[in-house]
């Protein structure tokens, strides 16, 4: 296969998991969401391996479980071996961007297992904008794009969780 081709069919791959993770964010019940997330995660390993990243791969791997698993389980122990395992694709590391990618899965893990409301959206914004330079340096298309939706739509969130709370405690001011 020649090196044009792998290109095209890893940014095929790209936009095909751009396309997966606006259909999983989609998704009301997180079942189905952590099921199309971990689909997301599986091509966007298969994505990087054809970018020639190794540690991005491994870490879309690892999310890919980490996913699965919290369907089921919320552990701190559990989240500790994630962040090993997400913290060992730094040893694949090729190119200093890459770390960027480590850094989001770790930071991504924390905030799944640990935080909720508006830490655990921040936390999910920050490890969105980690793995968006992560893609735009590895000239990912479909990456940069979802990564970008992913952390337009968490910053609304955020903003409406914001307004809400805010708006609570004014209300309470005023039945005061």
């Amino acid at each position: 296969m020649s090196e044009k081709s792998v290109y095209l069919l890893a940014q095929s791959l790209g936009f095909l998991s751009f396309t997966i993770g606006l259909f999983a964010f989609y998704q009301k019940q997180d079942i189905k969401l952590k099921l199309w997330m971990a689909v997301l995660c599986l091509v966007n390993a298969m994505h990087f391996l054809l970018l020639n990243s190794s540690s991005s791969a491994f870490c879309a791997i690892v999310s890919m479980v980490r996913n699965l698993i919290t369907m089921k389980v919320r552990s701190r122990w559990v989240m500790m071996t994630f962040m090993l395992f997400s913290i060992a694709g730094a040893f694949s590391i090729q190119r200093l961007s890459e770390a960027l990618g480590v850094m989001g899965i770790c930071v991504g893990t924390y905030s799944l297992f640990m935080l909720d409301g508006i830490r655990l959206r921040l936390g999910l914004l920050t490890g969105s904008l980690l793995w968006l330079g992560n893609n735009i340096a590895l000239g990912s298309v479909g990456g940069t794009l979802l990564e970008a939706c992913s952390a337009s739509m968490n910053a609304v969130t955020l903003y409406r969780l914001y307004s809400d709370r805010k708006s609570l405690v004014t209300g309470t001011d005023l039945v005061k």
